[in-house]
């Protein structure tokens, strides 16, 4: 057991140990608040690849479209070729 002054074992606190138990608290908040900015950067990265998810096939869909509707001009193109042959 560590040596204890009379004061100590009356309940007196030395104003170093009201300091050293205050650098503990403060100790323990910056650690809690890394930990809280870790997960918030964790969470910030996990909706930045949704997003990037999400772009990538908004670009996949408008590539889709484009086909579509290249192939929709070709075909109405063949269309208006054949009234004329049969003309």
């Amino acid at each position: 057991m560590a040596f204890q002054s009379i004061g100590q074992r009356l309940g007196f606190v030395s104003a170093g140990d009201a300091y050293r138990a205050l650098e503990r608290k403060v100790r323990r908040m910056e650690s809690a608040s890394k930990a809280k900015d870790a997960k918030l950067a964790e969470k910030d990265n996990a909706l930045a690849e949704k997003d990037n998810a999400l772009a990538e096939k908004d670009n996949a869909l408008a590539e889709k479209d484009e086909t579509i509707e290249k192939q929709e001009r070709e075909i109405a193109e063949l269309k208006a070729k054949l009234a004329e042959m049969q003309k």
